[in-house]
């Protein structure tokens, strides 16, 4: 039961600081008149809310504590989290003009009424819907705001009604139904039945379903934000549907992905299974065709999918059906970690109630999407759909197939397989692909991890087996068995040494189930190979060993890491060396949590490099002799000396200071002249700065902090440069821009000059999120004294440009 005082943890702190958790760390260790812990955990401690204000404004962490930031902690004691969707979804009715307080204390209720005065209630709605999601991250599987927008443009404009019958918190919902929630839209503070608006896709009544109450309750106020007239209603849609007989233009849906109890058995003669019973194991095909069954003749559904469910042999003859009779139009490939809360690989499927208008459509489009082309592939598919029989080929990028060629013993359409390099190297295509390929070998030049010297000592070790004992970590190990070619994924021992997806399948029956953060250790007489497991669904193959760690005392890339460096006689449980592992006998260092996490963090950018490393050898390979086969058949041809582009001519690479965008071409030689750029410091007028961390794709000094940055475009000024990039990095607006000065930066390895105008920009902390995730992996508030690390090697330069005096100055850093 939540305490009659207000209490916060450290991610809490770090929030209202602005500042990461590491920074908490420090500031407990090196000030001893931080406030002690008044209950929790030693792992997970809690503080005394009032306790931790009064240090942070006396240390001068802060000037005071945010109105939101208060009213958000008194909300969070009202109730455990188990309850805590319940107490934020009766402060977003109350807020809405709907429902009474029951659970939200008074004293919450003054700070929160205080802030809706100042803010609004839409802004103060929109802020909790935010703010409990990013506290139950590791719960709640949500929808990315940019692939929600992506499945909204590819659902079409000019629609009706839609349906998500398993909305989550109302993302994908709120997408469709537009305009989007950061637009400015005034919406309404009262009930979702406000009509007629349009938005993005202009969908005019909206039916939501989510079988977690507190979560739909959400969603319905989520919904109300966009001013669409609909409602959200709770419950198991497969099982119980709620809108039973209701036939809309479009679904949207996120389902859950790999469930075992979504009704199989109850369900077994549903008359939605028109293409087929799904097998138990697929749930996701149930959803396909609750989607389709809900859809008006003709109407549209967008579901995300793990990639798996293209390929798997238990789901061909209900993907041969969904083919035959033109219901499944469009499948298209996403990157990595695009869906969070799982590291599955996923695919966009669209598909299209059959109309009986006349012959089924002889093809598919196949395509490959990330957030730097979803415009050009949601044209691909609109123009598909004004003509399916039409031959569309983008190389690289999409084409349609004809349905003959996929309906075979695999029924496989997975998009990667035909859109591989051979389909690139054409005559039109190749320039294309020639500077895609080359983008990636500069992003994986950029990505070699940086370390620096060492202490040059052994560090204290402990065994797996201590580890185990106090309850760090759990060990599971699988014995030999059969894989039978049916059922779940098997994650095998190949795929721990040399990566790539899981292909083997068996029954899951008595077989270990992989989590997400699990570590799975294979041993050959080499060595041994170690893999942190960031998808779902997977079960443990064959005399493999899987470490299940406790993520608050042990991390997972660190465990990994240290591992994998076992030599064989190390790790061997015999006196030969065989790849026989005894995996309790093994060490790793001895270190403090954010310690390890320091370890971890670069253990983890030395697999994706590694991973990267791994696939662009593949892909290169196949790049050269696809080359050779075009060259030998006439199809591409040397380029006369004339031809050849001159230095410079080329776009890639990072701008100084701050994020990827246009630069000079890194040929043989130098640049032919100067490149001009923005960058700019984003604050909140009251002290704090806004860093990126740069993801593992990032070109120029992945996972360092960064400021923002980009490429002047032709015919456009500084201040409009600056306000289009805050958008498209931070999804905000620039409410105040001030040049404080130019930098002339000349890089020698690889060899680029930039001249540099320096800006201070002033943006609401609320509006702020990662807006291109393709490049940032973090956005962080930090105070001045409390700078995260690595900096980006351009930031401090940058920085002292900002904190210099200037006639209109932030407050000084």
């Amino acid at each position: 039961m939540p305490g009659d005082e207000a209490t916060v943890t450290a991610a809490d702190i770090a929030r209202m600081a602005g500042v990461g958790r590491a920074a908490v760390s420090n500031w407990r260790r090196r000030h001893e008149d931080f406030p002690e812990p008044v209950g929790g955990t030693a792992t997970s401690p809690a503080f005394s809310l009032q306790a931790v204000e009064a240090w942070l404004l006396a240390q001068g962490k802060v000037q005071e504590l945010p109105l939101r930031e208060r009213a958000w902690q008194q909300i969070r004691t009202a109730a455990d989290d188990l309850r805590l969707g319940e107490v934020v979804a009766e402060v977003a009715e109350i807020l809405r003009g709907e429902g009474e307080a029951r659970l939200v204390p008074p004293v919450a209720w003054r700070l929160i009424g205080r802030y809706a005065a100042e803010q609004g209630a839409d802004h103060t709605v929109r802020f909790l819907l935010d703010r409990y999601a990013d506290v139950h991250s590791r719960r709640l599987v949500e929808t990315p705001a940019e692939v929600a927008e992506f499945m909204a443009r590819l659902a079409g404009p000019g629609l009706r009604s839609v349906l998500d019958p398993a909305c989550g918190l109302g993302v994908l919902l709120a997408a469709v139904c537009g305009p989007p929630e950061g637009s400015g839209a005034s919406g309404t503070s009262g009930a979702s039945g406000t009509s007629g608006a349009s938005g993005t896709s202009g969908a005019g009544c909206a039916y939501g379903q989510e079988n977690d109450p507190a979560l739909a309750r959400l969603a319905q106020s989520r919904l109300a934000l966009t001013g669409a007239d609909g409602e959200v209603r709770a419950g198991d849609s497969l099982r119980r549907d709620a809108w039973p007989g209701v036939a809309v233009d479009a679904v949207v849906c996120h389902p859950p992905f790999n469930e075992r109890n979504w009704g199989y058995e109850e369900l077994t003669g549903d008359p939605r299974w028109e293409y087929g019973l799904p097998p138990k194991t697929e749930s996701e095909l149930a959803w396909v065709q609750h989607a389709l069954a809900h859809l008006e003749p003709g109407g549209v559904a967008v579901l995300l999918m793990p990639a798996i469910a293209a390929s798997r042999r238990s789901g061909r003859r209900i993907r041969s059906n969904l083919l035959r009779r033109g219901a499944l139009q469009a499948v298209i490939g996403l990157p990595p970690r695009m869906a969070t809360g799982t590291g599955l690989p996923v695919h966009v499927w669209v598909l299209r109630r059959p109309a009986g208008e006349g012959r089924t459509p002889s093809r598919v489009l196949l395509a490959e999407a990330d957030p730097g082309n979803f415009d050009a592939v949601a044209e691909s598919w609109h123009a598909f759909r004004a003509d399916p029989d039409a031959e569309l080929d983008r190389p690289g990028e999409s084409r349609t197939v004809p349905i003959i060629d996929l309906i075979d013993e695999d029924v496989d359409v997975t998009p990667s397989r035909r859109l591989g390099a051979a389909d690139q190297v054409s005559a039109e295509g190749y320039p294309a692909f020639r500077e895609r390929l080359a983008a990636r070998f500069e992003r994986l030049a950029a990505s070699v991890p940086e370390a620096v010297p060492g202490p040059g000592r052994e560090m204290p070790a402990v065994t797996l087996s201590e580890l185990e004992r106090i309850g760090a970590l759990s060990l599971h190990q699988a014995g030999r068995f059969e894989i039978d070619g049916s059922g779940d994924p098997v994650l095998t021992d190949r795929q721990v040494f040399d990566g790539g997806r899981a292909e083997a399948l068996t029954q899951p029956a008595d077989r270990t189930r992989i989590e997400p953060g699990d570590v799975v250790v294979a041993a050959r007489s080499g060595g041994l190979a170690a893999r942190v497991v960031e998808e779902s669904g997977l079960l443990l193959g064959p005399r493999l060993t899987l470490l299940r760690p406790d993520p608050d005392r042990l991390d997972p890339f660190f465990l990994a890491g240290f591992l994998r460096t076992l030599p064989a006689p190390s790790a061997s449980g015999t006196q030969s060396g065989a790849a026989r592992f005894d995996p309790r006998r093994a060490q790793v260092p001895r270190l403090a949590p954010d310690e390890q996490r320091r370890y971890g963090d670069l253990f983890r950018r030395v697999f994706a490099f590694e991973a990267e490393l791994r696939r662009l050898v593949l892909d290169g390979g196949l790049a050269a002799a696809a080359i050779a086969r075009g060259l030998a058949r006439g199809a591409l041809a040397p380029p006369s000396h004339d031809s050849r582009p001159a230095s410079g001519s080329t776009a890639g690479g990072s701008t100084t200071g701050g994020s990827t965008a246009a630069e000079p071409a890194r040929g043989a030689g130098r640049p032919a002249g100067p490149s001009v750029s923005c960058v700019f410091v984003c604050h909140d007028g009251r002290g704090r700065i806004l860093l990126a961390r740069r993801g593992p794709g990032a070109r120029d000094e992945p996972g360092a902090w960064d400021c923002g940055a980009g490429a002047l475009e032709y015919g456009e000024s500084f201040e409009a440069a600056v306000a289009r990039e805050v958008r498209e990095e931070y999804s905000a607006e620039a409410l105040e821009v001030e040049q404080i000065g130019v930098r002339n930066v000349v890089r020698r390895d690889p060899p680029s000059h930039w001249v540099a105008v320096v800006f201070a920009v002033r943006v609401d902390p609320s509006a702020v999120a990662i807006g291109e995730p393709h490049k940032f992996d973090g956005l962080g508030w930090f105070a001045p004294d409390a700078l995260p690390g690595p900096l980006h090697s351009q930031l401090p330069e940058t920085l002292a440009l900002f904190r210099a005096p200037r006639a209109r100055s932030s407050p000084d850093l």
